[in-house]
């Protein structure tokens, strides 16, 4: 069901008829056809580099690809998930334009927290949900705030836990009322056993007491959504990746599909070659410079010859979330103005649902259509990653009739399923240590980068994914950067103060 939308074939084998490899001066191989490798490859072949990009799956794109579904009513199109583009760099913002150019679109942002049958913004503003939450309650929220502040000036705590973390920021109540269900729902286990890195990422510059005190007091400067509106490519953002896979190819480049990696080989800490599968069976590609996008854990694993125990053992000991998006369509107008609704009841299985038709017009056949994406988060062999496509299209088609009353059954025209595993690195309580041992042992490869979200074990957002695959473009071409800067800035990266002659423009 899940056909290449771009209709690319693999192409011919790279290495002779007598299973020699061929060796190109100069050359890379990029791991992974998902937005990062595409981006390397992109700016290496306009740059002139011969570059091939292996790519275990039929298609472009990865995580942030675009679906295509042909019914009676016309073609639907759906994301996996919502991805939307948004980032601070200049570059990176360029590049976009230039990818995208004449599909470009501009949305309006519209988020919010399904909580209790009450509709809080998000990203979380804090006054609002302070509102509604009730007056009662919300004194009791600022009350827990003022202890905790007090607290880590007389006797600071340190923070372990993404519920450490969490209470540090907002206090037991909030914690409690806002993050403690959709996180758990997120990661599959309880906050305490979870990192607080994750949340230090996240909510950097977050203030409850700034957020009150703005609402209250005018400032000198303001808080703003740096997201208010964000950039999407009219036919889904799948397209951003099909259209860098097409000016790689237009350069002259190979992206060979259904090429899977199943070996890395490496010496004298270099890689040396990989050996890819394909439906003509194992052959061996080699070049000068390699990139990495597969998934860490993943590429210890299949190095040669093998890495010592105690990263084989790092690499078992990370793990990843899944996901699961129940795509719908639907014989209505509009389920909501949102571009994301992120549900936080526990009794609804799924988290989070956004409306394709919000973002982009030309995701549904015809102005009286809508389309569904929802995603439920899980892990392998749990009792959502067990349940069949027709479970889930009912289980989720009950909720948003019986719970949410956003749809009624007739209004359902069908739906199927989409399962994307290792969409999350998870940050699992202990986890730098086997992490920063997978890196060291890869870091020994002077010819080698690991990029993107899975690459790196980060959770980057698709902005940082590509920047990390920029760079490593950059660095082939001779500059030096360092790609454990990416996605590390001080500053919450949804939110800024600016001055007050200063207004929130398009970034």
């Amino acid at each position: 069901m899940d056909a290449p939308s771009n209709g690319r074939r693999p192409a011919p084998g790279a290495a002779g008829a007598n299973g020699a490899a061929l060796r190109q001066p100069g050359s890379t191989l990029v791991m992974g056809a998902g937005p990062g490798g595409l981006c390397s490859a992109y700016v290496l072949s306009k740059a002139g580099v011969p570059t091939t990009v292996l790519e275990k799956a039929p298609f472009v794109g990865g995580l942030a690809r675009t679906i295509r579904r042909q019914t009676e009513h016309g073609e639907f199109r759906f994301d996996i998930g919502g991805h939307r583009w948004f980032t601070k760099n200049d570059e990176l913002n360029e590049l976009f334009r230039e990818v995208v150019a004449d599909e470009l679109l501009w949305v309006n942002r519209i988020s919010r927290i399904y909580f209790d049958g009450k509709y809080v913004d998000y990203p979380l503003k804090i006054s609002n949900a302070l509102k509604a939450i009730g007056p009662v309650v919300a004194a009791r929220a600022m009350a827990d705030y003022g202890r905790t502040r007090v607290q880590q000036r007389v006797r600071p705590t340190t923070i372990e836990s993404m519920e450490d973390a969490y209470i540090d920021q907002f206090g037991e109540t909030l914690y409690r009322l806002f993050f403690q269900r959709y996180s758990e729902k997120v990661w599959g286990l309880p906050c305490d056993q979870m990192s607080g890195d994750w949340v230090s990422q996240r909510s950097k510059g977050m203030s409850l007491v700034t957020a009150v005190k703005d609402a209250v007091i005018p400032s000198k400067g303001k808080v703003v959504s740096l997201i208010d509106e964000f950039m999407y490519p009219r036919g889904g953002f799948g397209r951003f990746s099909e259209r860098m896979a097409d000016a790689v190819e237009a350069a002259g480049n190979q992206i060979r599909l259904n090429a899977g990696v199943e070996k890395v080989h490496r010496e004298n800490g270099q890689v040396t070659g990989i050996t890819v599968s394909t439906e003509h069976g194992q052959e061996r590609v080699e070049a000068e410079n390699y990139i990495s996008s597969i998934p860490l854990t993943l590429l210890a694993k299949i190095m040669d010859p093998a890495p010592p125990a105690d990263v084989l053992a790092a690499a078992d000991a990370l793990t990843f979330r899944n996901i699961i998006t129940v795509n719908l369509m639907l014989r209505k107008r509009q389920v909501t103005p949102d571009t994301w609704l992120y549900v936080h009841d526990r009794n609804i299985l799924f988290g989070r649902f956004h409306e394709p038709k919000n973002w982009s017009p030309a995701m549904v056949p015809s102005d009286d259509l809508t389309s569904l994406v929802v995603e439920y988060f899980c892990s392998f062999g749990d009792h959502i990653w067990s349940m069949s496509e027709e479970e889930l299209v009912g289980r989720t088609v009950r909720h948003l009739v019986e719970d949410l009353r956003f749809i009624t059954p007739d209004e359902v025209i069908g739906g199927f399923t989409i399962r994307a595993p290792r969409a999350y690195p998870a940050y699992v309580m202990g986890y730098e240590k086997p992490l920063a041992t997978i890196r060291a042992f890869v870091g020994e490869m002077d010819n080698l980068q690991i990029i993107g979200r899975y690459g790196t074990f980060r959770y980057n957002n698709t902005d940082h994914s590509i920047e990390t695959g920029l760079l490593a473009a950059k660095n082939i071409l001779g500059e030096h950067h360092d790609l454990d800067q990416v996605n590390a800035d001080d500053e919450y990266h949804e939110i800024k103060r600016v001055p007050e002659s200063v207004g929130a423009g398009r970034s």
